[in-house]
């Protein structure tokens, strides 16, 4: 896949980067950043630039984590609903061969005649 050469601007700084995906969403990226950055620096004066890239970054990387191990926890929920799930489908089908079974005994002792069960 070709690279996209894109010109972004964060807290007026303008870079061009190369990136594999759409301008659109490339963009969109940066203005994330830039919000939260120029949030930073108008938060507290004693702020710089650098220090509000770096903690920009911080956060942005704990969110990160934080959602991979939400993920992490979701796989393992899906992937134990899923075992249940074939568990009782197992046991459904359990249950349908022993009711067959049940209706033929009781379509049998229906057509038997009453005095042979004395």
């Amino acid at each position: 896949m070709a690279k996209n050469k894109i010109i972004i601007t964060i807290a007026g700084s303008e870079t061009v980067i190369l990136s594999d995906e759409s301008r659109e969403y490339t963009l969109e990226l940066a203005g994330i950043v830039d919000t939260r950055i120029r949030a930073l620096l108008q938060s507290n004066s004693k702020i710089t630039l650098p220090m509000a890239a770096i903690l920009t970054s911080m956060d942005l990387c704990n969110e990160n984590e934080k959602n991979k191990a939400t993920l992490d926890r979701m796989r393992e929920e899906i992937r134990c609903y899923l075992e249940q799930t074939a568990e009782l489908k197992m046991e459904n089908e359990e249950l349908r061969k022993n009711n067959q079974l049940l209706q033929k005994k009781i379509k049998k002792l229906e057509e038997s005649d009453p005095q042979e069960l004395l």
